[in-house]
């Protein structure tokens, strides 16, 4: 299929009608449209997707209603009539396709889809169409399934990423899309048939076995299991209908969620610093009322260096009057030995008699130390009025309250410069997410991690779902053989065909793993000659495919890069591409929207040099970013058969303007 010529009229930014032709020259085959972010480049791409297939795309693979496909202007001025025709040829045949939309006669201003009225027209070679074939002859041409290998933008690009995820949900996604690119649905329905007609062979056949008592039981066994496979049937269908509502979910709070990222990071941090805010202000009162407790007793810690040396002393004082009792109390003691030794005549320390010589001695001593004793005499209100001061002023002692209040003091300044940065840090944020409904934004995220995990969970019983049937189906062709090798059933029709449905089964389903090993193949060898031409190392020794299609870059040795940039990420997806176009049942132009966004200057030139290799035409929609006109437009200019340029006319209208 070859473009020639393309009419748009009041399509999204592009009000009134714009015309288009695309480059026919087959060495000149490159279209340039150059245009700002949010001008109408990605609705160019649109206009093509919905002329051939009546659907326009948002991110995620949302479809955009048609009320939001009519140019708001025109809506605006009453004209609620959009169309777009494309002229192209194919095989030596001229087409013209035509699709309008227009609102329904009783409906003032359209709302919803249905208030629309769409109209197509196809006309091969003049001769028209009718209606109900023109669906018919545009698959022949470019089925819709395998579209998006020709119309996409950087963000399927992106997607292509995740085929290297095993099992992931995007990849595996992507991965029924290269398959119905490359033809194996055709064998995956052409199983399923023969499956439906293996299970009504085995209900014939079971229904034949209740005749024969012989093995009458199987039949009931049959039977049974048929009842079991229509349930998990019926729950597995309600099951992925569940799993896509909930992934559509998804995709639009995720895709609604992707324009408030920032607002969502500063909300984030915008909450853990009031958190944090919070913390200071309790370590502060903390803190203030830890201060005051040791105000009160600040006092003692002021008095405390006055009033240590008058107790000490009153301490040494106190310490004499108690020796000295101490020292009354032993006089005392031995007075009263010195008197009863006098009077029981007898010595106190080695019991003998005391001799008449040895007792004037004994009665100087008592008169000596009965003299010492009246010299010695304390007062004891002294020594209580001394212990009462001493234990007044002994609650005069410091706790080091000067130097903890101190330690207070600082912490509180630390705290306090900790407060003033993260109050700053909260006025900025708050004027950063000011306008935005962050409530709503958190609920959405909440709602989004929560669809997360039911979608998980789903995926689970939707795989322990298909175990189950696997397994009944397993014990129904057991069964099944049983009954035919029954000498009352061998040769009976229900048991052949039973044998034939299950064995062309079988033949489809190893037919359909045989398709996916070469196709994979032929996609890798592909994809492995493209990516020696884009990349700038020229060492890598290739790609390497896995189950999903998702290529992997070999070094000089052998081995998977386990870690690869952004631009090589890109430069992956482009080789992988350009191997879905050489491999895919079907051939056509390519048009890509911002496809260079994350290139080195090295890699984008050698995309621009390969890219009229990849298709007879191909279409750039990019920004002057992306390719200079100075310095990038020299590498290819002799493959450019035709230059645009998106003019501006205001922020809901542009025009296609041809530059020369």
């Amino acid at each position: 299929m070859k473009l020639k010529e393309i009419i748009i009229n009041n399509f999204m930014p592009y009000k009134g009608e714009q015309k288009v032709t695309f480059p026919q020259h087959e060495t000149q085959n490159i279209m340039l449209l150059f245009g700002d972010n949010m001008r109408g480049k990605t609705s160019f791409l649109n206009a093509i997707r919905w002329v051939f297939f009546g659907v326009a795309l948002a991110r995620h693979l949302r479809t955009i209603p048609r009320t939001n496909l009519i140019n708001i202007d025109a809506a605006a001025d009453g004209d609620w009539s959009m169309s777009i025709t494309i002229h192209f040829s194919h095989r030596g045949k001229s087409y013209e396709l035509r699709r309008v939309i227009d609102k329904n006669n009783h409906i003032s201003k359209p709302r919803k889809d249905a208030d629309f009225v769409e109209t197509i027209w196809l006309s091969i070679d003049g001769e028209k169409i009718s209606g109900d074939l023109i669906v018919y002859h545009i698959n022949q041409i470019t089925p819709e399934e395998i579209s998006r290998f020709f119309l996409f933008d950087g963000e399927l690009l992106q997607e292509y990423e995740n085929l290297l995820i095993e099992e992931s949900e995007q990849g595996e996604k992507i991965k029924e899309h290269i398959e119905q690119a490359l033809g194996v649905p055709a064998l995956v329905h052409g199983r399923e048939e023969l499956f439906l007609l293996l299970k009504k062979a085995r209900s014939i056949q079971a229904k034949e076995v209740k005749k024969s008592d012989e093995i009458i039981i199987f039949a009931e066994k049959q039977r049974l299991l048929e009842v079991t496979l229509d349930s998990l049937d019926k729950d597995l269908k309600e099951l992925i209908s569940q799993r896509d509502s909930v992934k559509i979910q998804l995709n639009d709070i995720e895709d609604e969620l992707k324009h408030t990222d920032a607002v969502q990071r500063a909300k984030m941090k915008l909450d853990a610093l009031s958190t944090k805010q919070k913390s200071i202000d309790k370590q502060l009162i903390e803190l203030a009322n830890e201060q005051r407790e040791l105000l009160r007793d600040l006092w003692k810690d002021v008095l405390s260096s006055s009033v240590s040396p008058i107790l000490e002393k009153l301490r040494v004082t106190r310490d004499t009057l108690q020796q000295s009792i101490l020292n009354i109390a032993i006089l005392e003691s031995k007075l009263g030995e010195l008197r009863k030794a006098l009077n029981n005549n007898v010595c106190p320390t080695c019991k003998q008699n005391i001799h008449e010589s040895e007792k004037d001695s004994i009665s100087a001593q008592i008169q000596t130390l009965q003299a010492e004793a009246e010299l010695s005499v304390v007062n004891m209100d002294d020594l209580t009025a001394l212990n009462s001061k001493i234990d007044k002023l002994g609650t005069i002692q410091s706790s080091g309250e000067a130097k903890r209040i101190i330690s207070v003091i600082n912490k509180q300044r630390k705290l306090q410069i900790q407060l003033i940065g993260v109050e700053t840090k909260l006025e900025e944020l708050n004027k950063e997410i000011k306008g935005f409904d962050t409530n709503k934004i958190m609920r959405q995220r909440e709602k989004r991690d929560h669809l997360a995990i039911q979608l998980l969970r789903l995926k689970k019983k939707i795989e322990e779902l298909k175990h189950q049937i696997d397994e009944n189906n397993k014990k129904q062709g057991h069964i099944a053989k049983i009954i035919a090798k029954s000498p009352s059933f061998q040769g009976q029709k229900s048991s052949i065909r039973v044998s034939v449905y299950h064995d062309l089964e079988s033949i489809f389903s190893k037919g359909i793993d045989h398709l996916r090993d070469l196709l994979r193949k032929k996609v890798e060898e592909y994809a492995s000659q493209a990516f020696y031409e884009l990349t700038t190392e020229k060492t890598y020794s290739g790609l390497e495919i896995n189950q999903n299609y998702g290529l992997s870059i070999l070094d000089q040795a052998g081995r998977v890069l386990k870690e690869r940039s952004a631009g090589a990420e890109q430069i992956v997806a482009l080789s992988l591409i350009d191997a879905l176009n050489r491999t895919a049942r079907k051939s056509g132009p390519i048009v890509m929207d911002t496809p260079l966004g994350r290139l080195d200057p090295k890699h984008r030139s050698n995309v621009l040099r390969y890219l009229p290799k990849m298709a007879e035409q191909v279409v750039l929609l990019v920004h002057e970013g992306e390719i200079d006109p100075e310095r990038d437009i020299p590498i290819f200019a002799d493959r450019i058969g035709v230059r645009y340029q998106i003019k501006r006319i205001s922020a809901t209208e542009s025009r296609i303007i041809k530059s020369h």
